[in-house]
């Protein structure tokens, strides 16, 4: 009777064993850590850009960074001051100039001629030239009302 006994309880052992076994989420618990390892590395990514950018921020906070800024990589100056380019100069001795914005990198749709930056009195009398005269302002207004009827 104590060896039927004991036979009962090592069968009903091993199957409780194989039921663990087999619905024991075993795979979703490794996957579950190999997701918080990923998501770890993320975050640990993530402060260390977080610490960057304040730094960043803090830097724009100081006017010469921003004067800085503004002066590399927009071209602007303090006012009083003046902005000279120098162009490179052409090397060698060729018969015909090379030209010397061919491996510039600004687009030459960017790129003025130095006659389209004017003063403000030139910009002035060029408006005035173009300004329609008191004949085409009335026919003007002829024909807006002409359109509503």
């Amino acid at each position: 009777m104590i060896r039927r006994a004991r036979l009962f309880f090592f069968l009903a052992l091993s199957v409780a064993l194989v039921i663990l076994v087999t619905n024991f989420p075993l795979g979703a618990l490794v996957q579950g850590r190999s997701a918080v390892r990923t998501d770890n590395a993320q975050l640990v990514a993530l402060r260390a850009e977080n610490r960057a950018l304040s730094s960043q921020v803090r830097a724009l906070h100081d006017p010469a960074t921003i004067g800085r800024i503004a002066h590399e990589e927009y071209g602007l100056i303090i006012p009083g001051q003046r902005s000279i380019v120098v162009l490179p100069g052409a090397t060698g001795s060729s018969s015909s100039a090379p030209d010397p914005l061919a491996d510039n990198p600004i687009p030459s749709s960017d790129l003025l001629p130095s006659d389209a930056i004017l003063g403000p009195s030139a910009r002035t009398a060029q408006t005035v030239a173009h300004e329609p005269g008191f004949w085409h302002r009335v026919l003007n207004s002829l024909e807006f009302w002409h359109s509503l009827f």
